[in-house]
């Protein structure tokens, strides 16, 4: 396990990780900004909900953080004459009570993105039975993660060997598995409705279904960066560790889908009903918006659409062909 190639990876991890946290810490703070931007009386449930949950993954992510740059400063400085050196250092204090903190940080950090990012899914697709299937694998995702802890945790227990290595495999894999499928479910999503949209009519669709969207609403480079470590993991290379700096974005992507949900951007209840019902009523349908949604998103009702598509003669005065305005909120979804 330890040598020279862990010892190089643990060093450049805990700076891209100072990095990352650095700008997680400005992009919480345009967080708070934000709400404080918004009277009182227009700020949401969810917005309050929101800001608090990112708060926890603040503070959760701080432990991670200190704990794994205070383990490399033990371990090069202050402990830099320990018998056999580093390598043996790692071995015997691989499950020191501050490591086994910060482990279980990381992973409650992990696990509580991973429930924003099914809630994400099942608003968007406007279906509980989206999120059936990635809610068993985040229930695997929580067994692996206890068992991890427990593994690297105990009396002469060891995260990176042993068990404990075994554990965390299972655990990256499952959390993997989780962000492929849910991100895979997301994308698809948006990139269906965005297409869709956009052959009704709709004006600037990009708000809801451009790259931007696509990239914050699905967590997309949580997912793309464990793959890497995950891969490199599983090859048993001390390579992965340069690798885990992806559990920062366990925050990071968070605090990007509540910036989009202050500044009213994200895909809510309502947005992702219309969209549903828009594209299910198709030419029947009449376009409703409402405070999450800007009026000038759609340029034409779907009226509008209609009345300009080419009718027979024999039909064009009968009066049960002229489209009608339907509440989409009355329909079912």
């Amino acid at each position: 396990m330890a040598g020279s190639l862990f010892q190089h990876a643990y060093y450049i991890v805990n700076v891209i990780n100072a990095m990352l946290y650095g700008m997680a810490l400005l992009l919480y703070i345009q967080t708070v900004r934000q709400i404080l931007d918004i009277r009182k009386s227009e700020r949401t449930s969810m917005d309050k909900f929101m800001v608090g949950f990112v708060t926890v993954l603040l503070i959760l992510n701080t432990i991670y953080w200190t704990t794994q740059a205070y383990f490399g400063e033990m371990m090069w400085i202050t402990h830099a004459d320990y018998p056999g050196g580093a390598d043996a250092y790692v071995s015997t204090y691989a499950s020191v009570w501050y490591q086994t903190w910060g482990t279980t940080a990381s992973v409650m950090s992990n696990l509580m993105s991973d429930i924003l990012l099914t809630y994400r899914c099942f608003v968007i697709w406007n279906s509980k039975r989206v999120i059936v299937l990635p809610g068993l694998v985040w229930l695997a995702s929580l067994a692996f993660g206890v068992g991890l802890l427990y593994e690297s945790g105990r009396p002469d227990g060891d995260y990176f060997g042993g068990i404990g290595a075994m554990f965390v495999t299972a655990y990256t894999a499952s959390t993997f598995a989780f962000n492929v499928l849910v991100t895979s479910l997301i994308c698809g999503r948006i990139v269906y409705v965005g297409r869709s949209m956009r052959a009704y009519g709709a004006a600037d669709t990009k708000v809801y279904t451009g790259a931007l969207a696509i990239v914050v609403e699905s967590a997309l480079p949580f997912t793309v960066f464990s793959v890497a470590y995950l891969i490199t993991f599983a090859m048993g290379s001390d390579v992965a560790y340069a690798f885990s700096f992806y559990s920062m974005f366990t925050f990071i992507s968070p605090l990007m889908i509540t910036s989009r949900v202050l500044s009213r951007r994200a895909w809510t209840r309502k947005s992702g009903m219309l969209f549903t019902t828009t594209i299910s009523y198709q030419g029947q349908t009449d376009y409703v918006t409402d405070a999450d949604i800007p009026m000038e998103f759609l340029q034409k009702k779907s009226t509008e659409i209609a009345m300009e598509r080419k009718l027979p003669s024999d039909t064009t005065s009968d009066p049960k062909t002229v489209p009608i305005a339907i509440d989409v909120e009355s329909l079912p979804v």
